[in-house]
């Protein structure tokens, strides 16, 4: 069991606690500079990505990957214990079990390897249906800006949430719409490229698709 840091974990911590991410800052910390250090480190995540908690709550586990050498499973497990927040705690040290590659840092993003299938086949309605059920509010943001559907046919897939503001029903619609434009180029290593941009932007996390293509390392 490795003590390196994988994406699972990365994509665990983004999706549960990006709320308190400045916190975990401080309790890791983020840099070796001091509490002054830290927070002009924040200001500049907070600046560099205005508006999405999860973007600055990536972008703070990148640079701490980055500035320490010795960014380890058991540094970020006691920093959450110490924060109290002892269930990520734990389901992070569970992710130990698992075999993964750890996260590699280039630049200012991570890299996430593509899942060991067949990435050249057209994507499955059942695989749409798993991303489109676990999506929630960026739909809207992934349809516009990586589907290319255009406002129209996004305010048309919006009313179908209604009446009890489903998004799945608003996304599958979307992704329906582009798996029927693109044909056969309707790959999953098209629909993946798309989705890591999504992550890359800071407003989709891993686990939102792993799920639908048995990411496994």
């Amino acid at each position: 069991m490795g003590e390196k840091v994988t994406h699972k974990m990365v994509s665990h911590i983004e999706g549960t606690i990006a709320a308190d991410w400045q916190n975990l800052a401080y309790h890791l910390p983020l840099n070796d500079k001091g509490m002054i250090g830290v927070k002009n480190e924040i200001d500049n995540i907070e600046h560099s990505d205005r508006g999405s908690l999860v973007g600055q709550c990536k972008n703070m586990l990148i640079a701490w990957l980055k500035n320490d050498e010795q960014a380890t499973v058991t540094k970020l497990v006691k920093a959450l214990r110490d924060m109290g927040k002892n269930r990520s705690a734990t389901e992070i040290e569970a992710m130990r079990e698992v075999q993964e590659d750890p996260v590699t840092v280039e630049g200012n993003s991570t890299t996430v390897a593509e899942p060991k299938i067949n990435m050249n086949r057209r994507v499955e309605d059942a695989e749409l249906s798993k991303i489109a059920g676990k999506i929630g509010t960026p739909w809207k943001r992934f349809a516009s800006e990586q589907l290319d559907i255009s406002q129209t046919e996004i305010s048309n897939a919006a009313q179908k949430m209604l009446p009890d503001m489903n998004t799945y029903n608003a996304a599958i619609d979307v992704f329906h719409l582009w798996k029927n434009r693109q044909g056969d180029k309707a790959t999953v290593k098209k629909l993946w490229d798309l989705l890591e941009n999504g992550r890359q932007g800071g407003y989709l996390s891993l686990d939102i698709y792993e799920h639908a293509f048995d990411v496994k390392k």
